[in-house]
């Protein structure tokens, strides 16, 4: 909808009382218009002598800045940033966020989604909005449970380790510190040793857990013999 905007005719000299004629028409001193683009409106008056003056009055219509803004997605925890981009409209131009920056872009690291919006003024002070949202997906976590075994002394005992995730956006894929890719690993330890894993969600969020696997040294022991008489 176009801005109203008001033009007075304000007569002077002559003999009052006036009488006006503007080109739209009208004749009112002061008559409410609409230009969709710049416009000149002429308006005559004429005083009780029938004496008449003519004037002109030009309504500057500046073209609008059209703004728009970029969205992002991350994974909580993360630093996002989404900026404003501005076409038409008069430079240079100014911007005000919803979280008071003023500069192009903003890095927000926001603990769910969340929307900002953005308000640009251009040099003839036309402004123009939009927003930016900032997608925040959750975390996934994953649990491994620590185990224990005895010391074999010819062949290490097979362990199984087992990554449990919860949370995040499934499906998930695995990768374990020794490079196998499937949820449960078989381990052979000869001493105690920890094992890391880390899961990556649909959205690509991550999670990492370490499990040990502990290698009880195993009991030495030794009978003695003895010699006697029937």
């Amino acid at each position: 909808v176009p801005e109203i905007v008001t033009l007075t005719a304000v007569p002077s000299g002559g003999t009052p009382g006036y009488t006006y004629l503007w080109s739209t028409g009208e004749t009112t001193s002061s008559i409410d218009v609409m230009p969709q683009s710049t416009t000149t409106y002429s308006v005559t008056i004429t005083d009780s002598k029938g004496c008449t003056a003519t004037d002109d009055a030009t309504v500057t219509v500046w073209d609008m800045p059209e703004v728009t803004a970029t969205n992002d997605e991350i994974c909580a925890g993360e630093s996002a940033t989404i900026s404003a981009s501005v076409s038409g409209g008069t430079p240079p131009y100014s911007y005000l966020w919803s979280n008071g920056a003023t500069t192009t872009s903003i890095t927000v690291s926001p603990a769910g989604t969340t929307s900002y919006s953005v308000t640009v003024p251009d040099a003839n002070g036309c402004s123009h909005g939009a927003v930016g949202t900032v997608t925040v997906n959750p975390n996934p976590t994953v649990s491994v449970a620590d185990q224990a075994v005895c010391e074999q002394i010819e062949v290490p005992e097979i362990v199984t380790l087992t990554a449990v995730p919860s949370g995040g956006t499934p499906a998930y894929t695995f990768l374990w510190s020794t490079g196998e890719t499937t949820a449960s690993i078989d381990v052979m330890p000869q001493a105690t040793t920890s094992y890391s894993v880390t899961i990556t969600d649909s959205e690509g969020c991550t999670a990492m857990e370490d499990a040990t696997v502990t290698v009880w040294d195993m009991p030495e022991v030794s009978a003695s013999n003895e010699e006697i008489c029937a």
